[in-house]
């Protein structure tokens, strides 16, 4: 990725630091998958909630959530998400086998949550799964490996797998990027928890989601349309350009723009105006190409 003109960079950066200050992060926290681990104070419940949440963080919010929060009453249930994980137990008949989002199931969950339970038993923590050298495409893969194998599942069924996504296959890895983001990143906004040291966060890449990639799409920071890693990775050395120790700063406020419906997806005289990225979009006119 060739280095962007300084005055391209402080331009950018002056109007995502405005995105930032004009989004009301308390609010949109609330509301946001991040809610889930940011229940407990215990690192061991965060970590193991982070996980659950971001695995079925995708698709509409108001959709997800409903699967979710049957989720985490059953695991509050059992003393919360850690002692639930680390328990030896049947579940009770009916209570998460009904369980379903889309393509994920009950027992997909159910053996994420034995992977995890082995995993913390033999290592500790999740966050040991990411410690060790190189990237974190690297790291991110191997963990995924080792968290397939403790699952215990052969074979791997459809939702099991997509829970379990893992960047050899090419694909963006939102949902990893997003939960590495949660443990990684500074608490100090009251966004993420900053609870890991085995990743930096200039060593986060950016959960590209449909919003994100839009939105990133509109200010000409890529002219690629698919979410992979590639495109996730390009996106994150842009943007490290303009916080090199923190490249995915930006990445909440991106999203939440998107998610609130402040951004239409096209030029829209009532709303972009009033956009902190307005002077920069290039955002078509509904119907038009560059809004698609």
């Amino acid at each position: 990725m060739p280095r962007l003109p300084l005055r391209r960079v402080e331009t950018l950066r002056q109007h995502l630091d405005a995105l930032i200050d004009a989004t009301d992060l308390a609010a949109r926290t609330v509301h946001d998958p991040v809610s889930y681990p940011r229940r407990y104070t215990d690192p061991r419940d965060q970590e193991i909630a982070g996980l659950y949440a971001a695995s079925l963080a995708f698709g509409k919010v108001d959709l997800f959530r409903r699967p979710l929060d049957a989720w985490f009453d059953w695991l509050d249930r059992g003393g919360g998400p850690y002692a639930r994980t680390l328990s030896d137990f049947e579940p009770e008949a009916g209570a998460v086998e009904q369980l379903y989002y889309r393509w994920a199931r009950g027992p997909d969950l159910i053996a994420l949550m034995a992977g995890a339970r082995t995993v913390i038993r033999e290592q500790g923590s999740l966050e040991a799964l990411f410690g060790g050298p190189g990237p974190v495409r690297d790291r991110l893969g191997r963990a995924v490996s080792t968290l397939r194998d403790a699952t215990g599942s052969s074979p791997i069924s459809r939702g099991l797998g997509y829970l379990l996504a893992s960047p050899a296959g090419g694909s963006a890895c939102k949902r990893w990027n997003l939960f590495l983001r949660w443990m990684v990143r500074p608490a100090e906004e009251g966004v993420d928890l900053g609870i890991w040291r085995a990743l930096d966060p200039a060593d986060l890449v950016l959960p590209v989601d449909t919003h994100v990639l839009r939105i990133c799409t509109f200010l000409g920071l890529t002219q690629r349309r698919d979410a992979s890693w590639r495109t996730a990775l390009e996106l994150t050395e842009i943007l490290a350009q303009l916080c090199p120790g923190d490249p995915v700063r930006y990445d909440f406020a991106l999203a939440q723009l998107g998610i609130s419906g402040r951004c239409l997806g096209y030029r829209d005289p009532l709303t972009c105006p009033s956009c902190p990225l307005d002077r920069l979009c290039a955002a078509g006119s509904k119907g038009s190409a560059t809004s698609a």
